[in-house]
């Protein structure tokens, strides 16, 4: 049998803390999810950027990095004014899935090997471009789909119906895209499954910041080798975000119930 559930007022008030209702609550996260996207095309069209792929170019990298700098400040701010920074950032339990464990440090390794593929000889500024923009994609998705929203419907839903809520709306976030084909909505959602994952395995919403800004970095740095990534680290890579995302459902079926309670009266 699955260990009761801990509650996060076992660790303290989940997000938002300041909201009483743990249906209102849910409510309170799934509009913050629903909201980044517009904000996103917003800042971006501000800025002039608005419309294509940024990692297609140093500066479409620059410009998706100053945007999401400033989400992320008023994203801060927002999760601040409702408190339970806890509850977003941590797991009140980590998950054993040593397959999970093994699927992502598998992805890590590849990665880091398909980093050693021989670049194009004007490629450094766009990796420097590259790992500015997406680490501030990683940080801004991340903290919203796989922390906000995760612990706002924690309070209210089990476990897989959290996973499949935060995966969908990331998935669906990006169909905002220019190039936001049915192709792009699927690999995301496949990615999303596999950050949660890595969220619930390290304890951590690091964990699924860590994963984001590899598989990002691993796109955009294969765009910059002189021929190409070898097709055995392009299907390794694929394979084990895949297996991670069906993993990453698996143990989300397998955890306990919802988490109710906000610290402060539910």
């Amino acid at each position: 049998m699955p260990a009761p559930a801990l509650r996060e007022t076992d660790r303290g008030p989940a997000f938002p803390a300041r909201v009483r209702s743990d249906v209102v609550a849910a409510v309170v996260s799934a509009g913050l999810a629903v909201l980044l996207p517009v904000l996103l095309l917003v800042v971006g069209s501000l800025l002039g950027g608005a419309g294509g792929n940024p990692l297609g170019s140093t500066a479409g990298l620059l410009r998706q990095a100053l945007g999401d700098g400033l989400v992320l400040v008023v994203l801060v701010v927002v999760v601040s004014a409702l408190g339970g920074w806890r509850s977003v950032l941590t797991e009140p339990a980590r998950a054993r899935s040593w397959w999970g464990v093994g699927v992502l440090v598998v992805f890590t390794a590849v990665t880091l090997v398909a980093f050693t593929t021989p670049l194009r000889a004007d490629a450094g500024g766009y990796l420097g471009a590259l790992l500015v923009g997406v680490l501030a994609v990683a940080l801004v998705e991340e903290l919203v789909f796989r922390g906000v929203l995760v612990a706002g419907f924690r309070r209210v839903a089990p476990e897989w119906v959290v996973w499949l809520v935060a995966t969908a709306t990331f998935a669906l976030a990006h169909a905002f895209n220019a190039d936001g084909s049915a192709f792009q909505v699927l690999t995301t959602f496949l990615l999303g499954s596999a950050c949660h994952l890595a969220r619930r395995v390290t304890g951590s919403l690091l964990g699924a910041v860590l994963l984001h800004v590899l598989y990002d970095a691993f796109l955009g740095f294969r765009s910059q080798t002189v021929d190409g990534m070898p097709f055995l680290l392009n299907a390794g890579a694929t394979l084990a975000v895949a297996v991670a995302a069906v993993i990453g459902f698996v143990v989300a079926l397998r955890s306990p119930g919802p988490r109710r309670g906000s610290g402060t009266g539910a």
